[in-house]
C-alpha cells in the first residue's frame, strides 16, 4: 500500500481541484500568456524563473524528508539517455517556436486566448508522429553508445545527498539570476 495514493473516484477528485488550483495559478501569475514566456526566455523578467527555482529547492529537500519517513516511495526506472536528450531538444524547439508549453497552452486557451488552439493542434498532431517513428528510432538510438552507465545514476538519485545538491544549485541559480535583473525588470517591481 502507498502511504498518499488515492484510489477510484477519489483520484478522479483530486485531479480535476488539482488541475483547477493549477490552471488559476497560471493565468494569475500571467504564465499562461505567451508574452510572459518568452519575456523568461529571453531573461527580461526572471521573476518566474527564480521562483521555479527556489520551489525546486524546497521540493528537493521536501521530497529528501518525505522519503526519510516513508511518505513517499521512489521508484527509478531504466534511463534511456538519448531519448531523453532528443525529446527534451524538441520540447525545448517547440517552445522557442510556440512562446508555450502544454499546461500553459490549455491554461491560455481556457482563458479565452484562441491562438492556443494552434499549440494545442501541433501537439496533438505530434502524438501519431511519435508513434510512428519511435520503433525506428528505438532501434537506432539503443545502438548509440550511452555517457554514463545506469547503475550510476541509479546510486546518484538514490543518495540523500543528491537532493541537497539540487536544493543548493537551484538557489545558487537564483541569486545569480537576481544579481542580473535587467532595468525594466526593477521598474516593473516598484
Amino acid at each position: 500500500m502507498h502511504p498518499l495514493a488515492l484510489d477510484g473516484n477519489w483520484r478522479l477528485v483530486a485531479g480535476i481541484l488539482l488541475g483547477i488550483v493549477f490552471g488559476f495559478l497560471l493565468v494569475k501569475s500571467k504564465v499562461a500568456w505567451r508574452k510572459t514566456l518568452i519575456d523568461q526566455l529571453f531573461l527580461k523578467n526572471t521573476y518566474f524563473i527564480k521562483m521555479f527555482l527556489v520551489s525546486v529547492s524546497v521540493g528537493s529537500i521536501l521530497f529528501f524528508f518525505c522519503a526519510k519517513w516513508g511518505l513517499v516511495n521512489p521508484q527509478f526506472r531504466a534511463v534511456y539517455f538519448w531519448g531523453a536528450a532528443i525529446g527534451g531538444l524538441l520540447t525545448a524547439i517547440g517552445l522557442a517556436l510556440c512562446g508555450q508549453i502544454p499546461s500553459s497552452t490549455v491554461a491560455s486557451l481556457a482563458s479565452g486566448r484562441l491562438y492556443a488552439i494552434w499549440v494545442l493542434a501541433g501537439m496533438l498532431l505530434a502524438i501519431p508522429v511519435v508513434h510512428v517513428v519511435s520503433d525506428g528510432l528505438a532501434k537506432t538510438l539503443s545502438k548509440w553508445p550511452v555517457p554514463f552507465q545506469e547503475e550510476t545514476l541509479q546510486d546518484l538519485f538514490s543518495s540523500p545527498q543528491i537532493c541537497f545538491w539540487i536544493a543548493g544549485i537551484s538557489i545558487i541559480a537564483a541569486l545569480f539570476l537576481e544579481f542580473i535583473r535587467t532595468n525594466s525588470e526593477e521598474s516593473e517591481s516598484k
